[in-house]
């Protein structure tokens, strides 16, 4: 796959006609609605997967126009797996269903220059590896990780 792949990748979340806004069903929406896209090697045309980032976003809010429902479609880097995932959720964009530290952002390229700038997809250099300590799990001290980057844009 080449990295200009990833761009149609994206767009083909538009063909999956079973992704849903389920409000009262907010556990099951992650599992419906998430797609994942592994980030191939070579160089990402971050323009043209931005631009089918905001494709996607504009033919599910016109998908969902009318009805009297509102989500949030998002996107991320998850940099462990070396993909770029794709979600809906019925969710407002402060209330994602992450379970690390995230912050919102309106901007895409900042997502999609990640996946762009990392030089092994779903990789970690033996270099880059740190022997981690067990942890009290009553510590209220533990260092969080920084909040990553996702790209939020309101569906409904």
């Amino acid at each position: 796959m080449s990295g200009s792949d990833l761009a149609a990748l994206v767009r083909s979340y538009l063909d999956d006609e079973e992704v849903a806004l389920l409000p009262d069903e907010p556990d099951r929406e992650p599992r419906l609605n998430t797609w994942c896209y592994g980030v191939p090697e070579g160089p990402i045309d971050v323009t043209a997967v931005v631009a089918a980032l905001h494709l996607v976003h504009l033919e599910l809010m016109k998908r969902w126009s009318g009805q009297h429902i509102s989500g949030t479609f998002y996107a991320w880097y998850d940099e462990q797996a070396g993909q770029l995932r794709c979600s809906l959720t019925s969710a407002s964009p402060d209330r994602l269903p992450f379970g690390a530290p995230y912050r919102s952002t309106f901007d895409a390229a900042e997502v999609v220059a990640l996946a762009a700038a990392d030089p092994n997809p779903g990789l970690v250099p033996w270099k880059e590896l740190e022997t981690v300590e067990p942890v009290a799990t009553s510590s209220v001290d533990q260092d969080l990780p920084s909040p990553f980057p996702v790209w939020v844009a309101p569906v409904g």
